[in-house]
């Protein structure tokens, strides 16, 4: 399930930050909202003002008869973003603690894929036969979700790239539809997947060819999967 939400600014920043990671909501009259129908996993899009749209997931639900049991029990630390916040809901009574995992933004989300992608990198000699981590690739998924993979080579054909491998964990997880995917090369610089994972991508999906693929972090420049491999041969297949 995937619940709208409107926030303000200050807390939209504060859950970009992971300085706020438990949400407090109560259910009121009349409210096309019903927090106890959530569960984990479930997703929560918060729309603020003027930073857009935060995408986080469901950790964990708790409900409380009154704010002053939920605060005992849950803390402040990452409960509330400013006095006003907890002022204005000691006013309710029957509470849910919805624990939070931040996921992206919207207006960033190139800049967070890259720096995932770039930042699970870790060039290695797993042994004398197979190295890994010099290319890091991350994928955004239909569903919100992010995965991130590392390059393997191998003294034979064995190995697999680093969009391959995100793509294995996104399948391990139950997923198969990809909405973004950056991959970033040895030197740091945003690259294009080769053929093989260009054709891999395209069978996952009949919406494949709208996967957009970042050319450059630094102009934002991105390419459709559909350009990179047109006239696909299995278009009437998946």
């Amino acid at each position: 399930m995937i619940m709208k939400l409107h926030i303000n600014d200050r807390t939209a920043l504060a859950i970009k930050n992971n300085t706020k990671r438990i949400v407090i909501k109560a259910n009121q009259e009349n409210s096309e909202y019903d927090y106890s129908k959530l569960k984990p996993k479930d997703i929560i899009e918060f729309i603020s003002d003027n930073l857009g749209v935060v995408y986080v997931k469901v950790k964990e639900i708790n409900h409380y008869d009154s704010l002053e049991e939920l605060f005992t029990l849950e803390g402040t630390r990452y409960t509330i973003s400013s006095i006003n916040d907890k002022e204005d809901a000691i006013k309710k009574n029957g509470v849910y603690a919805i624990h939070i995992e931040y996921l992206y933004s919207e207006d960033s989300v190139w800049e967070e894929l890259y720096e995932k992608a770039k930042n699970v990198r870790n060039p290695r000699d797993v042994s004398g036969m197979i190295s890994a981590g010099g290319v890091g690739a991350a994928i955004l998924t239909k569903n919100h979700n992010i995965y991130t993979g590392v390059c393997i080579d191998t003294a034979c054909t064995l190995g697999m790239c680093g969009e391959r491998n995100a793509i294995a964990n996104m399948i391990t997880n139950g997923e198969n539809e990809i909405v973004k995917l950056v991959c970033v090369d040895s030197k740091g610089n945003a690259d294009l997947p080769c053929g093989a994972c260009r054709e891999y991508m395209m069978q996952l999906s009949k919406n494949s060819k709208d996967i957009e693929i970042l050319k450059s972090i630094t102009t934002k420049e991105i390419v459709r999967l559909e350009e990179l491999i047109p006239d696909w041969w299995g278009s009437n297949r998946v």
